[in-house]
């Protein structure tokens, strides 16, 4: 891929890739910078993966900062994982490859550090994530790692899971897909109604925090095209499982845009529902008592 190619990102490939060199590891961008490259959208995001022991990020991330401009944000040593800032401004999420099991449907993951890249994309969320460049010279080497076919769904503009067991280890993800769906005007895999359907027999849905839940429904909600995928959402049935009776209320609430993410927007998500049903969903998502006032809950 071409220096053109890489777009605004194309000045932050070079460090990174001399950092890699200098750590003795191999460097990947991941994730959403891929896909929104092969869409020849500006990325959103700038992941990258670093193949081997959680030890590698150290040497990536001190060579990395004594390139011109670059800073660390945030850094979590024990499990290979900072936030830092290029020259320009641009963030760069950082962690080292790894691999993730579900000890039962809904649990926080059981994380192994060190894995092959082909292991670290086989734990992501849909095909369309599970796409690499290597880091390679002044930039990204080309040739594309995509081991699930998320190019031909790119292609077919389709957002697919990797497994049918994806939403049962992970429920949150369902909120991710209407996002990326309304955000990119991506439909859903015919295989997306089933995997929903086995997270919910599963009782991931029961089991997963409010404070979770909550923090998902918020990334929906602060989405340009949030009234798409809160839609979406009820269409498939999410809201109910979440609350029951909290789809039926949605009817007509999201006709026209208008509220801002935030509070407002949870206003005007609870705006239709009754003052009981308002108190169940802050009960269930665990709302703040400033966010319990914002949305009317009853005193």
């Amino acid at each position: 891929m071409s220096e053109r190619e890489a777009g605004p990102i194309a000045p932050l490939l070079g460090p990174l890739s001399r950092a890699a060199r200098t750590a003795g590891c191999e460097a990947y961008l991941v994730g959403g910078a891929v896909r929104d490259l092969l869409l020849h959208r500006p990325p959103a995001d700038v992941d990258v993966a670093l193949e081997g022991p959680v030890s590698v990020a150290a040497g990536f991330i001190s060579a990395l900062c004594a390139e011109t401009g670059w800073c660390v944000e945030a850094r979590h040593g024990r499990f290979g994982t900072a936030t830092l800032r290029g020259p320009n401004g641009r963030r760069v999420d950082v962690a080292a490859t790894r691999e993730e099991h579900y000890p039962h449907p809904g649990a926080l993951p059981v994380v192994k550090a060190g894995a092959p890249i082909a292991r670290d994309l086989a734990r992501r969320d849909f095909t369309i994530h599970a796409m690499a460049f290597r880091l390679s010279g002044p930039g990204i080497d080309g040739i594309l790692l995509d081991p699930f076919g998320g190019e031909k769904d790119l292609e077919r503009e389709n957002l697919r899971l990797l497994h049918g067991g994806s939403l049962a280890d992970d429920p949150t993800r369902v909120f991710r897909a209407v996002r990326y769906a309304a955000r990119l005007g991506f439909g859903l895999d015919s295989g997306f109604a089933s995997a929903l359907r086995r997270g919910v027999e599963s009782g991931a849905f029961e089991r997963i925090s409010g404070d979770r839940l909550r923090r998902a429904l918020q990334e929906v909600l602060s989405e340009e095209n949030r009234g798409v995928a809160v839609e979406l959402l009820g269409r498939l049935g999410v809201l109910d499982v979440v609350v029951d009776g909290w789809g039926a209320s949605l009817s007509g609430a999201w006709d026209h845009p208008g509220a801002s993410a935030g509070d407002e927007a949870w206003g005007r998500l609870l705006e239709p529902a009754d003052p009981a049903l308002r108190a169940r969903v802050a009960s269930r998502l665990n709302f703040s008592r400033a966010l319990q006032r914002a949305v009317g809950c009853p005193r």
